[in-house]
């Protein structure tokens, strides 16, 4: 990845996290019934429906993640499915059946988060 990708990218997850952030005050007002994040986080979006209230740069590393999808499933190993994952990569299981491939420390990052759920609602 050339040195001006890296720097677009990273540009444009900045202004995701600007925004994000943005949402988040919206939300602590309650306006998202028992789903309201508290300060400070806010809703993940892995999936649609996705409530997990999360830090904004994990919500924008979902989203990458799942622009990524295609590019880490294998060509040739079914070994899982037609799923499976390249190597360095493992299913993300942010629900029970999410397949997404991410590194192995994004997928702990996702069980961390979805660890602490409960006490991240206003």
């Amino acid at each position: 990845m050339s040195r001006s990708t890296v720097t677009k990218i990273g540009f444009a997850l900045s202004l995701i996290i600007t925004s994000l952030g943005a949402m988040s005050q919206a939300q602590a007002g309650g306006a998202y019934g028992p789903d309201t994040c508290k300060v400070g986080y806010v809703w993940r979006e892995a999936y649609p429906g996705d409530h997990t209230c999360v830090t904004p740069e994990q919500r924008a590393r979902a989203a990458l993640d799942n622009r990524q999808a295609g590019n880490r499933v294998s060509a040739t190993d079914r070994t899982y499915g037609s799923r499976t994952c390249r190597q360095g990569y493992v299913w993300r299981e942010a629900y029970v059946g999410d397949t997404t491939c991410v590194t192995p420390e994004q997928r702990a990052r996702v069980k961390y988060d979805n660890a602490r759920a409960n006490g991240r609602y206003q």
